[in-house]
């Protein structure tokens, strides 16, 4: 089937392909150029010019790249460049090479139908790609695979591998190049029509024909034109396969020397004309493809019956010498095409799908060392889990028990708090003669601590925010006054002691009064003097241990 030849065109997508880079690879800057370039004599040049440098600097990546570059540039030549890459790339660890040289060299064998060697290095692509996590090149050679499983005849399998193939691509945009997207729904719509699949390959077919006309891709165009003539043939509509493989035929001449495609519409267009009752013509076609495949001596399974209609024919002149012949030839090829099959059957299934039950296997055991060790360590984490959730419940038992302590000790302190005060007066004579001499008057000392305890007393710490200076002058002395008769005889620097009045009247007014407890934390804090609730909050807990929202909540049971 013609199918088989479009690996030709593989080669060139493959170059075009999205590949995966590695530090200093300069493939994607000699295909910018490239593509820049309409003459190919420049574009050889260019990759010349490349090549040159990297050997002066026995750069292989780059060696390479320019090799892969000269294979597309210089077909006839592709099979001793992949040779050349496979040769300098195969113990390195590039993620590209070699596995896209084995596939381009098994494009090259595959076309000109040494099928036996096409497969060893697709299956030597597939190792190299799977072992370099080379995805792209993985499902390419998995596909050429598909084509050689095509010929085998196990179609259904081919189609698995086609589908996959598609899908991969719809799913990973990054790798998708509408050329190689294109062949494949070519590939997978002629193997829906020799499956008989009429539906799916009509709908295959159509989906290629729209993809190549919008790149204009003619090249794969022309196969699916040839495609779709066959599927008109199937469904009996004649002379529209005619018109149609007659179309790509001429298309194909036009781009394509390899003769076996020509071989395959000539084929199919004998068939309709037989349909149609038009014998002469049929046989005029038929006669075309037995002169190609003698030539070629390339067997394709689908046009091997011409050879019936031809002894037929022979038959109905009485050209027994013609007969003999024909018989002749059909049995050299049914030979070169038995061994081909019977070794691709045994092969493809020995050596690639044996391989790929391998590879699952070991993803099994792999997939279940993997859960053993996600089981033990799960178990660890468990324990570890359990062992800091006990840890976070006894620190939170304790915390509750520690401010519930703290809490009743403040409500014990509030509670004596008037008390205290009004023995205060009495003991600041007392106070005086213990203090030490801080180099102020004994009468200055006496009235600021009586005018200190009637500021308290009226709570006038909470109606403005006072700094020392102006609490001096509202007690007519100077702040370093003030300041050392707060430090002596109150035990705190002037910040702290407003902080701590303030806190105490918090604690009293929320004890009393219930309707305080309703309000913000902002609003308490304004009610007895702080300017925000950060602040009010910090003061709390650092005099009482515990924080506001606590100490309401726990009023407020």
């Amino acid at each position: 089937m013609m199918m088989k030849y479009l690996l030709i065109l593989s080669a060139i997508i493959l170059s075009t392909s999205n590949y995966q880079m590695i530090a200093q690879d300069n493939f994607e800057e000699m295909r910018g150029l490239l593509r820049k370039e309409k003459e190919n004599s420049l574009r050889i040049k260019i990759v010349q010019e490349h090549l040159s440098s990297s050997l002066n600097q026995q750069d292989t990546l780059n060696i390479a790249n320019a090799y892969h570059f000269f294979s597309i540039l210089k077909p006839k030549d592709k099979e001793a460049y992949s040779d050349s890459i496979i040769r300098i790339t195969k113990k390195k660890g590039y993620h590209r090479y070699p596995a896209t040289a084995y596939l381009e060299k098994g494009n090259v064998k595959y076309e000109f139908g040494d099928y036996i060697a096409a497969l060893e290095l697709y299956i030597k692509a597939s190792k190299s790609a799977k072992e370099k996590n080379n995805t792209k090149t993985l499902l390419e050679a998995k596909f050429n695979i598909g084509l050689l499983k095509n010929l085998a005849g196990d179609r259904e399998e081919a189609q698995v591998i086609f589908n996959d193939y598609l899908n991969f691509v719809e799913q990973n945009p990054i790798h998708k190049n509408p050329r190689s997207y294109n062949l494949a729904l070519y590939a997978l719509a002629d193997a829906y029509v020799y499956t008989k699949k009429i539906n799916l390959a009509s709908t295959t077919i159509d989906k290629g024909i729209k993809g190549t006309l919008k790149i204009k891709d003619s090249t794969t165009y022309s196969y699916i034109i040839v495609t779709s003539g066959i599927h008109q043939y199937l469904l009996k509509n004649y002379t529209k396969a005619i018109d149609s493989l007659q179309k790509g035929k001429d298309l194909i001449k036009k781009f394509d020397p390899t003769e076996t495609r020509v071989a395959t519409c000539d084929y199919y267009i004998a068939r309709c004309y037989k349909a149609l009752g038009e014998n002469e013509k049929s046989i005029q076609y038929f006669k075309k493809v037995d002169t190609i495949l003698r030539k070629t001596e390339d067997v394709i399974p689908e046009v091997r019956d011409a050879y019936a209609h031809l002894k037929a024919y022979a038959k109905s002149k009485d050209d027994y010498q013609l007969q003999i012949e024909y018989i002749n030839t059909a049995l050299r090829l049914d030979s070169i095409r038995h061994a081909n099959q019977i070794y691709l059957t045994k092969n493809i299934t020995r050596k690639f799908d044996a391989a790929e039950l391998v590879s699952e296997k070991e993803q099994l055991i792999q997939q279940l060392e993997q859960d053993k060790f996600l089981k033990d360590n799960t178990i660890t984490i468990l324990v570890v889990i359990s062992i800091i959730l006990i840890l976070i419940t006894i620190y939170g038992f304790r915390k509750s028990y520690v401010s519930k302590k703290r809490f009743q000790k403040l409500l014990e302190q509030q509670k004596n708090q008037k008390a205290q005060k009004a023995e205060l007066i009495h003991t600041i004579n007392d106070d005086l003669l213990k203090k030490e001499d801080i180099d102020i008057p004994t009468e200055v000392i006496e009235t600021v601590l009586e005018k200190l305890l009637d500021f308290e007393d009226k709570n006038q710490f909470a109606k403005k925010h006072y700094t020392l200076n102006s609490l001096a002058k509202e007690l007519n002395t100077n702040s370093a006054y003030l300041s050392k008769i707060i430090n002596v005889y109150k035990n705190v620097n002037f910040a702290n002691y407003l902080n701590n009045l303030r806190i105490d009247f918090a604690v009293d007014q929320l004890t009393t009064n219930k309707s305080l407890r309703s309000y913000t934390i902002q609003a308490i804090a304004e009610e007895v003097g702080f300017k925000n609730a950060q602040s009010f909050s910090s003061a709390f807990h650092k005099k009482t241990g515990i924080y506001p929202s606590y100490f309401i909540k726990h009023l407020k049971k």
